[in-house]
């Protein structure tokens, strides 16, 4: 997303920075309007291929969220998206979860592949929860890690059910949640 950084680089730092240790944290922002499923499966691969570096790397995911100028930065979307015009409207649930990017219901980001980027998130977070998260019980991360390995091996993403329950259960910390 024009960061000035390559994959390449990334791929370095954090095959350094795991000699050494740190935890990094790499945020990522998917479904471009561009061509949405390819930028989704290039960018869960690499996620994937981030993990087996370093497995403990915090990964934060995003849906791409445009903002209302002429130039954004992945495509033109003029006229797929009809912009609030008042106060009133951006304060509306549904542009709080687009400028949140809970749920931006983008056009170009089809219902099935919106749902791979979530699950993926989902079955990541189980595999690996946050170390971040002081409030769950030890035991809490065996379960998670024991529903989800399967699901992470096998690149099984769908329904994520068993994953959904546990952690409702542990009440596991969402920071991108737990702003609103």
């Amino acid at each position: 997303m024009k960061k000035g950084i390559t994959t390449e680089q990334t791929i370095t730092i954090a095959e350094r920075i795991q000699k050494f240790g740190i935890i990094p944290e790499f945020s990522f922002v998917i479904g471009n309007p561009g061509d949405p499923e390819r930028d989704t499966r290039e960018t869960l691969a690499f996620i994937r291929k981030l993990k087996k570096i370093n497995p403990d790397s915090e990964i934060i995911i995003y849906h791409y969220t445009p903002v209302p100028q002429p130039d954004n930065m992945y495509g033109n979307i003029d006229g797929q998206i009809a912009w609030p015009s008042t106060p009133a409207e951006w304060a509306s649930k549904r542009w709080m979860d687009f400028t949140l990017r809970i749920d931006t219901q983008a056009p170009w980001l089809k219902r099935k592949t919106k749902n791979l980027i979530d699950n993926f998130e989902i079955v990541v977070g189980s595999r690996w929860p946050t170390v971040q998260d002081i409030r769950a019980p030890r035991w809490s991360r065996f379960l998670l890690k024991s529903l989800s390995s399967w699901r992470y091996t096998i690149g099984f993403y769908r329904f994520p059910i068993e994953l959904h329950w546990a952690q409702e259960f542990i009440s596991l910390r969402k920071p991108k949640r737990e702003s609103l």
